[in-house]
């Protein structure tokens, strides 16, 4: 995963996804015949083809916290995107303007009892405003030889591994949109624009996926770490079509690619609103299965990755989609 570690150390929480961005247009340009940036901030990388459009998609953006009231030193936020506070225990934060803060939780509160508005963010004498964001602090670690583990794999791997497919895609008959969008965490929004734009006939999304290996887990799903890409079957916000799904299955079997089937119940993607977009559009979504989602520390595997990376670039020249 040649781009992770870079892309990581540029934080892009919902909304504030411009340096990020700047960063993923500076490494895509050698390869793209055309890039652009729409209305609502969506990095749009285009390799031109005469066959069908094809949009491959994986948001930029990131959860994180925006400040609602700054006082003596202690700043109360709102959450963008999904936050639990279970995983925001005395935890290490920084601000965009690169203020840094301890996150913690009112003392007197009992522990199942606590919700979010009983956090806030020690800053000491820094200085922040009304409406700045903060994310999780922190880079990638490696345990032991294939796991890695750094805040916001999600979405970061989705990023990198469309960068890798671009650099690496030879012969295509496709015309293929790279599509790295803004405001997933928050509701989807920059898919359900940039599809609108692009009107492609067929969408995959690229993103994270519950794992279902750890020990006594409540997530009730097959997918693990270390067994290869995930092809996405169902999520709530999307049924993918069949036959790309089956398409992408046997484009992994004929590569000797391995994969495994993916069944999300709590959860989606950029995919819930691509498909619905225009006419419909026939959309799937290949995954990373990864432990602790929405924590400092979420872990997956890098074989994983490579396989994501190997499936969708042999789907596109070798033309599988439907």
């Amino acid at each position: 995963m040649r781009y992770l570690e870079e892309l990581l150390k540029v934080p892009a929480p919902s909304g504030a996804e411009g340096a990020r961005r700047e960063l993923i247009e500076k490494l895509a340009a050698p390869f793209a015949d055309e890039v652009m940036t729409d209305p609502l901030g969506n990095l749009i990388v285009h390799k031109k083809g005469a066959g069908e459009k094809v949009m491959l998609c994986a948001h930029m953006d990131t959860i994180g916290m925006i400040a609602t009231r700054v006082e003596n030193g202690f700043v109360r936020f709102a959450a963008l995107g999904g936050l639990d506070v279970r995983d925001l225990q005395n935890i290490p934060v920084v601000f965009e303007n690169g203020v840094e803060g301890v996150l913690s939780y009112e003392g007197k509160t009992p522990a199942k009892e606590r919700r979010l508005h009983h956090c806030f963010i020690d800053i000491g004498d820094g200085k922040v405003c009304v409406g700045d964001r903060a994310s999780f602090s922190g880079g990638l670690r490696n345990l032991g030889t294939n796991l890695i583990s750094a805040p916001y794999l999600d979405n970061t791997l989705g990023c990198a591994i469309l960068l890798e497919v671009l650099s690496e895609l030879k012969e295509c008959e496709y015309d293929v949109y790279f599509v790295f969008t803004v405001q997933e965490e928050v509701g989807l929004r920059g898919a359900k624009t940039a599809a609108f734009g692009i009107a492609p006939k067929f969408a995959i999304a690229v993103d994270v996926t519950d794992s279902g290996d750890l020990p006594e887990t409540d997530v009730v799903m097959e997918t693990k770490l270390g067994a290869g890409a995930a092809i996405k079957i169902m999520d709530q916000s999307v049924v993918c079509h069949p036959k790309l799904v089956g398409a992408l299955k046997a484009c992994a079997e004929k590569n000797g690619i391995p994969y495994q089937s993916e069944v999300l119940v709590a959860g989606g993607t950029d995919a819930g609103a691509i498909h619905l977009s225009g006419s419909g559009v026939i959309t799937g979504g290949v995954s990373i299965p990864t432990r602790y989602i929405h924590s400092p520390c979420e872990t997956a595997d890098k074989r994983d990755c490579d396989a994501a990376v190997n499936l969708i670039r042999s789907a596109l020249e070798q033309a599988i989609l439907i």
